[in-house]
């Protein structure tokens, strides 16, 4: 019998290929998002990646953050609770020091998921994401700079552009659930990065290269304070892509999309 996974957030860019990918394996997996109804049936295990991401958002609407982030979440741990699943969660490099209403709920949800373990024995894995992205991401830095430079538009570099990140693949995102799930890896804490720090000055001169074009830039003060570094130090996935690959791979998708649109 196959295995029932339900992924909530599963028309989001990570949601998305995560059950897109499961699917395509032959799992029972099942798809909700924020404001859907639950579908109330057994599951083996929830892959919860709906919520909201966007940190400068959530100091704009810090209850909608609150009740679509921890209270989501919440409900969907108790299910596991009652019904004995696995639940796997996403939390953010960024919640060491939780300075903004996105990062306190990814925070606090990790404490509720404990006291869960501790009180219940609800299996968990948590998985600590770094900057995530690929061809179908709609945001971030590879995104932003890629569509930057092929429509000659000007970049914006929050700071000096010297905080470094550690940008891994959404393919390894999927590679490392799908890890978690076939129950290759122990049960516990999991850092979902490549491993590998690279400065966001870096990651332009990168996608410049990569493309052949110039970016314009202006730089602008960050909005929330934000770590200088924050690089995966035991990353699940050892055999990551290379960011130069992905980059690539993102700026091919851009320029496949741009000539369709322009087509008559």
């Amino acid at each position: 019998m196959a295995m029932k996974i339900l992924v909530t957030g599963h028309r989001g860019f990570i949601g998305s290929q995560v059950f897109s990918t499961l699917q395509a394996q032959g799992y029972d997996v099942t798809g909700i998002d924020i404001g859907d109804q639950f579908v109330d049936r057994k599951f083996d295990y929830i892959v919860h990646m709906g919520a909201r991401t966007l940190i400068r958002m959530s100091k704009e609407k810090p209850f909608e953050y609150f009740d679509d982030n921890m209270v989501f979440s919440l409900r969907m741990l108790e299910y596991c609770r009652k019904n004995e699943a696995t639940f796997i969660f996403p939390t953010s490099g960024s919640v060491m020091e939780a300075t903004n209403p996105y990062s306190l709920s990814k925070k606090q949800t990790v404490e509720w998921i404990e006291l869960y373990h501790t009180m219940y024995g609800t299996k968990r894995h948590v998985m600590k994401f770094f900057n995530i992205y690929g061809p179908t991401s709609r945001k971030g830095a590879v995104f932003l700079f890629s569509r930057a430079a092929l429509k000659n538009e000007e970049a914006v570099v929050y700071g000096d552009g010297n905080n470094v990140r550690d940008f891994i693949h959404v393919r390894d995102v999927v590679r490392a659930i799908r890890m978690i799930i076939d129950g290759k890896v122990q049960e516990g804490y999991h850092e979902i990065g490549s491993g590998v720090g690279t400065s966001v000055n870096n990651l332009l001169k990168l996608v410049e290269d990569v493309t052949g074009r110039k970016i314009k830039t202006h730089h602008e003060d960050y909005v929330l304070p934000e770590a200088s570094e924050l690089v995966a130090a035991n990353p699940l996935i050892k055999d990551p892509t290379p960011l130069r690959k992905g980059v690539e791979e993102v700026v091919q998708a851009l320029r496949t999309e741009f000539t369709a649109n322009n087509a008559p």
